[in-house]
């Protein structure tokens, strides 16, 4: 990855790390990352208790199933209807798996 950073941001970061509180600038910029997502995941409310066991550090997160049966619950079924459909398309058993009448 490469990054462009100002001018005066670049310069703080090499003085950083010719003092010796890094290694290098990669571990400069690794440990800089690292504190925006922290910061970044504060401000988000918790996420929901880990299902399985997950790396330490690691944020739990939804499966992308649960995600999109949640948004597909949120559309109406007039607009569901308005999708092209075989006799059991794509659109209709989706919405058929939310209501919990199809596997």
């Amino acid at each position: 990855m490469t990054i462009h950073l100002p001018e005066n941001l670049e310069v703080s970061i090499l003085e950083v790390v010719r003092s010796g509180q890094f290694a290098s600038v990669d571990d400069a910029m690794a440990e800089a990352a690292q504190m925006l997502l922290e910061r970044i995941h504060q401000a988000q409310p918790s996420p929901e208790p880990p299902t399985s066991p997950q790396e330490p550090g690691s944020v739990a997160r939804k499966p992308i199933w649960d995600r999109i049966l949640e948004r597909a619950a949120e559309i109406p079924d007039e607009e569901w209807d308005k999708l092209p459909t075989d006799s059991v398309g794509p659109a209709r058993s989706l919405r058929l798996r939310q209501h919990g009448s199809a596997q």
